[in-house]
């Protein structure tokens, strides 16, 4: 029986990959305005919370003993509306420490971004949501502790808010880095919250 949940939820990251190359193949198909700086990197780090994702971006947020640092890679598939909105796959991967100490893995993410906020021309703004399959080389000890049990395949999210000076390649990067069933999409329990920092380079 366990096995045939795993099956399942196997399954239904597969359809989630599948959707998010669909979604990729039609975009190729949509107008859109060419820009340089299609691709970036962002490295971050933080600390995991105890807490689910709306509670840990409260002033009352409780932290765990465990921390992740990411490397993400981003290619900017698509631009609309004059560069406000972006369309962006990226992949990345997570280190643990702590509490908990195995790899993540993110790919693809599918992401949308939002450039044109009206103080662009002093402080260059953007705010993206992300989300796919997300990959852990152990189910993570600490997410068992938090939701009484977990798995090694889970769906993975963030929000995203960077800002940075204008006309510059560099921007610091605040991201809610976040791991969960996705309402018993992928599995009944599992996943975690982590408040995040760093740097995002685009070339």
């Amino acid at each position: 029986m366990m096995r045939l949940c795993t099956n399942l939820s196997r399954i239904k990251l597969f359809v989630l990959a599948a959707f998010t190359f669909i979604v990729l193949c039609m975009s190729a198909l949509m107008p859109c305005t060419a820009s340089a700086q299609d691709f970036a990197v962002t490295l971050y780090g933080g600390r995991v919370t105890n807490d689910i994702w709306s509670k840990s971006l409260t002033p009352g947020v409780e932290f765990a003993d465990a921390y992740i640092v990411v490397g993400a890679f981003t290619w900017t598939a698509k631009r609309f509306f004059n560069k406000a909105l972006s369309l962006e796959l990226e992949g990345s991967i997570g280190k643990y420490f702590g509490d908990q100490d195995n790899l993540e893995f993110n790919l693809p993410i599918v992401a949308a971004r939002w450039n044109l906020f009206p103080w662009n021309k002093y402080v260059a703004t953007s705010f993206a949501f992300g989300i796919g399959p997300s990959y852990a080389t152990e189910v993570p000890p600490l997410e068992e502790v938090i939701n009484e049990s977990s798995q090694q395949w889970l769906i993975h999210w963030f929000g995203e808010l960077t800002f940075g000076p204008p006309k510059k390649n560099w921007s610091v990067a605040l991201r809610l880095h976040h791991r969960s069933c996705g309402f018993g999409f992928v599995g009944d329990h599992g996943g975690l919250n982590i408040l995040t920092a760093g740097i995002k380079y685009r070339w």
